[in-house]
This record gives structure tokens, sequence and C-alpha cells, in this order.
């Protein structure tokens, strides 16, 4: 058994390697362990404070032991026919060690049978997942779905002001609404001054779209730059009213700007999603909540609400990726346990009649009533732009009883003190609710 374990000497733990250089030459300040109760006490409480069982622990720590052990045991099976001794102890020990460290089944696997193990059956993925791994060790950890898109966790977080920070526990009382106020804006990240523009449109939201304290709401933010971010992070408005995700521009994984999603502090979240799209060659990616909502203001019976925040590949040349993205986003909306999506945000639909109806394509449909008219353009106007004015921002909405009101468009003109536009974008804002009747 023992030269069965020692091909597996450089997987072993550095605490597991450190205590048995130990047991083979005596405990730290004291005796070997008499039992293996003792020995277990002894590492338990190591690594319940996190100290080193020993000062070395490099590769040789558990070699030589063996060697010494292996040699040792030999001589034992001549005297006593392989039946006690004290130098069994480090061996009968390390593999107690072995076992709770769940290595004992692979060496004692490879000691009794050379073959290769059975094939086991994959756990079934989490919802909304495609293939991810069976060996997966954390569903909270990034994972790669079957088209490459990356989908991570993030944690929504709400402004601690006892600890004067961020965090994702933070203290508000919670309530379930019947309908959420939705609005998404693209605040721009090129034009200069980017934190007094974005500013300026946290204000026109607070006093002009928003009541005061504001309804229940959801923000999808894109195009928030570093300036920007930090603006939002520090205003007075947002800490007291909303939680928020991402809480670090690191999130935007090397890109240097990107979304982030705003959510009424007093909705009880109960997920959140980021998928980064394997096919975009400018850092795009989509933020998604889990929202309750009740069916009608005195109900007890609830429904959830998937929102999503994107923006999508800009220019005409994105027009292949932006079709990809949005089913990715659509196939997310539609998983087990979620009643209904919304997506909104910059979709950058510039192209031709094609490009006008990846929605179509994606099983979605669009939450502006009058699509045509030029009183729903978002964007090209301010100021004017050489490609077309248009629709370049959107909600779109898919799930049965999902009820979402036709898009209005906000913010036209709006500009700081200087003169400069607050964005090249308007904002749209809507308002979400289920339907009972249709459920």
């Amino acid at each position: 058994m023992l030269k069965a374990l020692r091909p597996y000497s450089s997987r072993l733990p550095t605490r597991l390697r450190t205590l048995h250089q130990t047991t083979s030459g005596g405990m730290p300040h004291g005796e070997p362990p008499k039992s293996e109760a003792e020995g277990e006490a002894a590492i338990s409480g190591s690594i319940a404070d996190d100290r080193p069982l020993s000062g070395n622990s490099d590769e040789s720590t558990l070699t030589e032991p063996l060697k010494t052990v292996t040699e040792n045991d030999t001589k034992n099976k001549s005297s006593n026919n392989g039946v006690g001794g004290s130098n069994h102890e480090p061996a009968s020990f390390l593999l107690t060690l072995m076992k709770r460290w769940g290595i004992f089944s692979a060496v004692f696997q490879t000691a009794s049978s050379p073959g290769p193990s059975p094939p086991r059956t994959p756990p079934p993925p989490p919802s909304g997942i495609r293939n991810m791994p069976a060996s997966h060790p954390d569903p909270s950890l990034p994972v790669t779905t079957s088209t490459g898109d990356l989908v991570s966790q993030p944690k929504l977080k709400g402004f601690a002001f006892t600890k004067f920070k961020w965090t994702s526990k933070f203290r508000c009382e919670k309530s379930i609404p019947a309908e959420i106020r939705l609005v998404t804006w693209n605040v721009d990240f090129m034009a200069p001054r980017s934190d007094v523009r974005f500013l300026c449109i946290l204000s026109y939201l607070q006093n002009s779209t928003l009541s005061s304290p504001p309804e229940p709401a959801c923000i999808l933010l894109q195009e928030l730059d570093a300036k920007s971010f930090d603006a939002l992070l520090a205003s007075d408005w947002v800490r007291k009213h909303f939680a928020v995700v991402p809480d670090s521009t690191k999130e935007w994984r090397g890109s240097h700007y990107g979304n982030a999603t705003l959510v009424s502090r007093s909705i009880p979240v109960r997920d959140v999603k980021k998928m980064d799209f394997r096919n975009s060659q400018m850092g795009r990616s989509a933020i998604f909540v889990d929202i309750p909502v009740r069916l009608s203001p005195d109900s007890d019976e609830l429904r959830v609400v998937r929102v999503a925040n994107t923006h999508l590949e800009s220019l005409p040349q994105g027009s292949s990726q932006r079709t990809e993205q949005l089913k990715a986003i659509a196939e997310l909306l539609r998983v087990d346990g979620v009643d209904g999506g919304v997506v909104g945000g910059d979709m950058n639909m510039i192209g031709d009649t094609k490009d006008q109806s990846i929605h179509i394509d994606a099983g979605l449909q669009d939450a502006c009533l009058f699509p045509d008219d030029p009183a729903s353009h978002t964007w090209g106007f301010q100021p004017v732009s050489r490609w077309p004015r248009g629709r370049m921002d959107r909600v779109f909405f898919v799930g049965e009883g999902l009820l979402v009101d036709s898009v209005q468009v906000i913010g036209k003109g709006l500009r700081i003190k200087n003169g400069q536009w607050a964005s090249d974008h308007c904002g749209l804002s809507t308002t979400i609710s289920f339907s009972a009747a249709d459920i």
C-alpha cells in the first residue's frame, strides 16, 4: 500500500505533507499521536487558527519519511508478520488524514486496481448555464457556455452607512413590488467631463423621471468610465436608495468602460449573473438580475422577472456579433424558474433590415409602440452624427403574462451648465408588471 502512495506525494496538501514529517519524527513539542482522534484534533486546531503545522514544507518533507516508513515496515513484517509496531503509527495516521483530505479513495484505487476509473454521470447544469463541466468545483465561479460566453455571478452590493462602504450585507427593509420602473441609458464614455455629465443624468432621473423617494426601480446604465463610475458610487441619492452591480470597474475585464445595474434597495433580488460575450471585440457584456414581482399589490402570489442590461457590438460590421449576443441573452431570459425576461440597453441596431430584426430571430418582442416614429429615436441628433439617427436604445421582452408598457424617450436636450450634451444618447423608461389573467 505504501508503495502505491509514493506517486501521490507531490499531490498532498502542504499541511498534510508537513504533518506527516512531524509524525515520523514526533509531533511538534510533544509525542506522536496516540490515536486517530488525537491526530484529527491536532490538524483541526492548526487549520482553525491558520497556523502552519511545521516550519518546513518543501517537497522532501513527504518523500524521505515515506522511504523511512517503508523500510521499517519491511523489517517489521519479518519480525511480527507486519502487525502492530510503533513504526506503523505514522503510516496509519497518514492514511487517516488522506481520507480526511479526500485523497484516500484515489490512492486505494491505484493500489488495488490499476485500471481506469468507472465513468460518472455528470450532474445537471444550473439553470441558464449550458454544458457546465461535471467537475466544476463551485457554481459561483465563472462558467463557459457551449458558445464560449463566460457567465459569472458578481455580488449585488448596497452602501452600509455604519461601515461607510459598499457591501453585499446591507440593511434595508425588504418589500416585493407589484410593478417595477425600468430605465435604460447609455451615458457616453467618450465625451469629456464624464463625471459631471453623469451627475446631470442622475439629477434628471431623481427630479424628472422617478418619484421622491423613488418607486421600486431598476436602472440600466451603459458606457460608464472610471470617473462616472466613481461618481455613481459616491452619489448620496444612489447610496440611500439603490444597490449596485458591479461595485468595481474590475468586473469590466480590462475594458475602460462598461455597464452597471441599479436596483432599489428594498427589492429582495433573487440572483445576479454577468455574461461576457466570447465574440466581442469591444469587451461587451450583459448583467442579469432576478426580481420577484407580486401579481397585484394585495397578492401573495409571486412571479420572477429577469432583467438584463446590455451593450451590444457597435458599428455596421458588428451586425453578426449582435445577432449572436442577443440570442445568448434571450436564452438566459427563458430558463426554468424565471417567468418573464426583459433586456434593455444600447442595441446598436443601425444596419439593414436584417439588423433591425435580430430581436425577432431571438424570439423577443419590442416594447416600442411606434418604432417608425422619429419621436422614438434615441441617438444621432445630440449632436448630429454622420450616421442616420435612429432607435439605438431599445427594450425587448419575453414571457407569458409579462406586461411591459410602451417605452418613453427621456432626456432629450439634456445639457450640463457649459452647454455640453449630457450624453449622445437619450434614455428610455417603462414599467414592468405581470397579468394574473394570462398566467
